[in-house]
């Protein structure tokens, strides 16, 4: 007890030394606050705008869709279907859709384009496309032959609001379709590849395009809030209850993109592990300085009969106890800096491209991670690096110690 009063009072005795590594394990701490948060920020708004902006956190096809998408493998019934889905937990949306490849000409330019047949209404309380129209208008709430296309599209194919395109199809009855759709909106330039040769057509007017009556080949469900997928997948597989239904979430629709993100995550454990052999060197060093500094210090207290193991205690709590009040500090300062960063946030001067998606802002996040791993490690890194130089001092000769400085 009275080596702990001891080692406690000992901090506030050299305010200088102790305000040194203080600040050093506080700036440890904040830095690494500020890292996790930036890469949970990054990662967040990379799933969200991944999620939210198209494809949806849960998607339901009929059986084997995604292996080998067809326009012939149709979900019946979408309105009921998505009637059961809506009134789960978690669910905040959902949206239908329609799909095939086609040829898209216009004058004498033409190339091969994915047509995404959309219900307008749902797919703006489900997703965020509607935003993405830079030019002219998002697709009307009744079915016309009009079509939204990305600016890549635009640029191959030349040409502009208004303009005509010819779409070339097979339908599901195995005729020709075909029909000549007005640009009536043009995405931004802020899209990445994912997107590049994609149109969007009301769903009503694909599905006569391609002579499906009311079928669909996709329902896509967001959720309120990520994390929730896998259990949110149980829920609509257990409502649905329909053998010939894959519920897939957004991990197993967009595989590459995920794969891609874990292979980055397992980077940013690299960076983790290096940045915590930064910090724990600069503490050991700083720790081991203040040793050093007080060797007479400790001459003496084992010429008074104080005990190795006292000594050793002694210096232990010390560091302990420094780095408690250096945690807090640096863990209020680190959350001040995440929360301005999740703000603010960092523009780039020239977007990044991941997994087809283009973002020119990095944010941060403020989460559990960001608050408890940093101060953890500053914790167990601390108190591990004290043991060395506190053994040294433990079994200083008191002869020795004395004569030094």
């Amino acid at each position: 007890m009275i080596i702990s009063k001891i080692a406690f009072r000992n901090i506030f005795r050299s305010k200088r030394r102790s305000l040194l590594t203080g600040m050093m394990m506080a700036g440890g701490c904040a830095l690494f606050a500020v890292t996790i948060g930036m890469i949970d920020g990054s990662y967040g708004d990379l799933i969200d705008m991944f999620t939210r902006d198209r494809t949806g956190h849960v998607q339901v096809h009929k059986n084997g869709y995604l292996d080998r998408p067809s326009i012939y493998k149709i979900l019946n019934n979408p309105d009921f279907i998505g009637n059961k889905i809506e009134h789960l937990a978690h669910v905040e949306s959902w949206a239908p859709r329609v799909y095939t490849p086609a040829l898209a000409f216009a004058g004498k330019k033409t190339t091969g384009v994915r047509v995404a047949g959309i219900h307008p209404v749902r797919e703006v309380r489900t997703t965020r496309l509607r935003h993405k129209v830079e030019k002219g208008r998002f697709i009307s709430d009744a079915p016309l032959d009009e079509v939204i296309i990305s600016n890549g599209l635009a640029r191959v194919l030349r040409v502009g609001l208004g303009n005509e395109i010819a779409l070339i199809a097979q339908g599901v009855d195995g005729s020709v379709a075909n029909g000549l759709f007005k640009v009536a909106g043009i995405m931004g330039k802020s899209e990445g590849s994912s997107v590049a040769s994609i149109c969007y057509m009301h769903i009503i007017t694909v599905q006569k395009f391609l002579s499906i009556d009311r079928g669909v080949h996709e329902i896509a469900v967001v959720l309120t809030d990520h994390p929730k997928t896998m259990k949110a997948v149980e829920l609509i597989s257990d409502a649905l209850d329909e053998p010939s239904f894959d519920v897939e979430p957004w991990q197993v629709v967009e595989s590459q993109f995920y794969r891609a993100m874990q292979a980055d995550v397992k980077g940013n454990r690299w960076t983790i592990a290096v940045l915590t052999i930064v910090v724990a060197i600069g503490v050991f060093n700083t720790v081991l300085m203040v040793i050093l500094e007080r060797t007479r210090e400790f001459g003496v207290l084992r010429a008074l009969g104080t005990r190795p193991s006292q000594v050793f205690m002694l210096i232990v709590l010390e560091t302990t106890y420094l780095s408690i009040i250096s945690i807090i500090v640096g863990t209020v300062a680190g959350m001040l800096a995440n929360w301005w960063f999740s703000v603010y946030g960092i523009t780039l001067s020239t977007p990044l491209e991941f997994g087809g998606f283009l973002f020119d802002k990095i944010t941060a996040q403020i989460t559990i991670r960001s608050i408890l791993m940093p101060a953890a490690i500053i914790f167990g890194t601390a108190v591990v690096v004290s043991i060395w130089p506190a053994g040294r001092a433990a079994w200083v000769i008191p002869v020795k110690a004395l004569r030094t400085g």
